[in-house]
């Protein structure tokens, strides 16, 4: 009967002490990311996913890109060509618990961030920016830069200011359609 006794004494002293152990596991497993804390992360450069959406084209895209934190908000995306896209084009987000944030800059662009590391090992910023620059060649007026539709040659107000324009003069003149103004006719 004594041996029974201390065979559930030792059972329950087991369990009780090896429930002190698994709040140390689950903290170093809730903040498994260098540089994040009970409070956010630490300001500083990491790697991040980022979700692009482009509403105007329906481009959707995700990379692999390092982000700047500071005060635990994303507060700027670099571009592998040098470029970056800083609070100057969008207010700064503060990041959840899972690391992640999402904001529409200044042109409705929509990113979603999420930080996977303090060290990117590569990158995905040449294929973004090949990305970027392949949109924005068929989405951009080639006259003036503004958006267009991709089956359209220029957009809506370049594509009048050529079909309004006198082909010998060059003044604009309201239903020319490329060919010559009624002051120029007249002489």
């Amino acid at each position: 009967m004594k041996t029974h006794l201390l065979l559930i004494i030792l059972f329950l002293f087991g369990l009780c002490t090896s429930c002190g152990d698994s709040s140390s596991e689950e903290y170093s497993e809730e903040y498994s990311i260098e540089g994040q804390t009970e409070d956010g992360f630490e300001d500083g450069t990491y790697c991040a996913e980022v979700e692009y959406y482009n509403s105007n084209t329906g481009t959707n895209s995700t990379y692999t890109l390092e982000v700047e934190v500071e005060n635990n908000e994303v507060i700027q995306i670099y571009w592998g060509n040098g470029g970056w896209l800083d609070e100057d084009h969008f207010t700064a987000e503060e990041l959840d618990s899972d690391g992640s944030c999402s904001f529409t800059s200044d042109k409705g662009y929509d990113y979603t961030v999420t930080i996977i590391g303090r060290d990117c090992s590569s990158t995905d910023e040449s294929s973004f920016e090949d990305d970027r620059t392949t949109e924005q060649e068929e989405y951009a007026c080639p006259r003036c830069g503004n958006e267009k539709e991709d089956y359209e040659d220029y957009c809506s107000s370049c594509e009048d200011e050529v079909y309004n324009t006198c082909s010998q003069c060059g003044g604009y003149d309201y239903g020319v359609n490329g060919g010559v103004c009624d002051n120029c006719k007249e002489q």
